[in-house]
């Protein structure tokens, strides 16, 4: 029992850890996180070579390189992909919102959803994201450690 409060504790200071880093950092985070991911690729995709796993190694050593080499590049094509997306399906969703097929409410949220997209699509969005994200790990992190003192 004791063994589970204390990885408890430790699971909600790390959390709050890593909130304060994404709400302080944000994106530099970001770029640590694929700098960190691209040398882990390289380093996994060496010792397959040394263990003889050509194919296995070749290709973990592409994929760290190309972390390392483009990770913003592939993350704004991602990310004005699915902007597009939601924004499409907000289209959709208005659309049966238009002919009676979905509630009111339903029109609002295609509204939103199309809104959301574009931004995705067009804006800067990852800061808002990772900031989001940082209050969140960081509130969690926060209730975790209250939890814990009541168990």
């Amino acid at each position: 029992m004791a063994k589970k409060k204390n990885s408890n504790l430790i699971s909600a200071l790390l959390y709050i850890i890593v909130g304060i880093l994404l709400i302080v950092f944000r994106g530099e985070m970001l770029n640590w996180a694929m700098t960190i991911g691209g040398i882990i690729f390289m380093i996994s995709g060496i010792l397959d070579i040394v263990r003889k796993n050509f194919v296995g190694g070749a290709v973990s050593l592409f994929i760290g390189l190309v972390i390392l080499m483009g990770g913003w590049l592939f993350l704004e094509i991602v990310l004005f992909i699915l902007g597009i997306l939601v924004a499409v399906k907000g289209l959709f969703s208005l659309i049966d919102a238009l002919r009676g097929k979905k509630s009111l409410l339903g029109a609002v949220f295609a509204i939103i959803s199309i809104i959301v997209g574009i931004m995705i699509a067009i804006g800067n969005v990852v800061d808002t994201i990772l900031l989001i994200a940082g209050i969140l790990m960081l509130l969690d992190g926060i209730l975790g450690l209250f939890a814990g003192r009541k168990a």
